[in-house]
């Protein structure tokens, strides 16, 4: 079983692999970043992963967006 900071040194050596394709601001105080690792595509919000599968950028960004606008940020 992980430890809590073990976790969190894997997550932070996972994110290193990936490269920062758009940085944006969603909502009214919402950071959020989309990074492409290979073909695929990852969102992370205010640096929490949203998802990391999707096909393009633009369905990253569109997928940030409506998130951001169901929670209210």
């Amino acid at each position: 079983m992980q430890t809590f900071k073990q976790l969190r040194q894997t997550l932070a050596l996972n994110e290193a692999k990936e490269k920062e394709v758009k940085s944006l601001k969603v909502g009214k105080k919402s950071q959020a970043v989309i990074k492409q690792a290979g073909s695929k595509f990852s969102v992370y919000i205010n640096g929490e992963l949203l998802d990391k599968n999707y096909k393009s950028a633009k369905e990253a960004e569109k997928a940030a967006k409506e998130f951001a606008d169901l929670m209210g940020a």
